[in-house]
């Protein structure tokens, strides 16, 4: 997996305000009016293309955005581009993670999820397979962060993921 940083330059009323502000793979220009709207973003993968990614539920399919104090902007799920140079990514604390590339590059994970670990065990349903996202938004948490505290959990042998289509599923280790 590769990853970049992600560069928002500015933040602008319009579309028609972010003009000659994507320069380089990884810089990002975010809309607001209000609320955040748009963000076009330079794609990572260096094609040249800008990408635009809805954050406005109101017109379609929208990205949740996370804006949080010095943490980086965060957008869930991950970008998956169905046309051009095909990249998929995830925005994830100011970073993007180039998935699917062959370039060996440590894996990037957050400086600390703080006390995130404990909050997610001690908010885990008691049984069944229960989604990372699920739990993140009754804790009003981002999810690629849970999912991150869930796997932390999973190591520690607190949670057992689930496999194939339930993958990024997670149940309370029994016994």
């Amino acid at each position: 997996m590769k990853t970049i940083p992600l560069t928002v330059t500015a933040v602008v009323e319009s579309r028609a305000d972010v003009g000659a502000r994507l320069n380089s793979a990884g810089d990002a220009v975010l809309i607001a009016r209000d609320r955040p709207r748009w963000l076009i973003l330079r794609c990572p993968c260096g094609c040249g293309e800008d990408v635009p990614i809805n954050l406005d539920s109101r017109a379609g399919k929208a990205w949740r955005y996370y804006g949080r104090s010095g943490r980086g902007a965060t957008l869930f799920p991950s970008v998956w581009r169905d046309s051009g140079c095909e990249s998929h990514f995830i925005i994830w604390s100011g970073h993007i993670l180039l998935l699917d590339t062959h370039v060996d590059d440590d894996t990037w994970l957050p400086d600390s999820l703080g006390d995130l670990v404990q909050r997610v065990n001690e908010s885990w349903p008691a049984d069944g397979l229960t989604s990372y996202v699920d739990v993140a938004d009754r804790m009003g948490e981002i999810p690629w962060d849970v999912l991150e505290a869930c796997r932390q959990l999973a190591r520690d042998g607190v949670l057992v993921e689930g496999t194939g289509r339930d993958r990024t599923m997670f149940r309370r280790r029994s016994g």
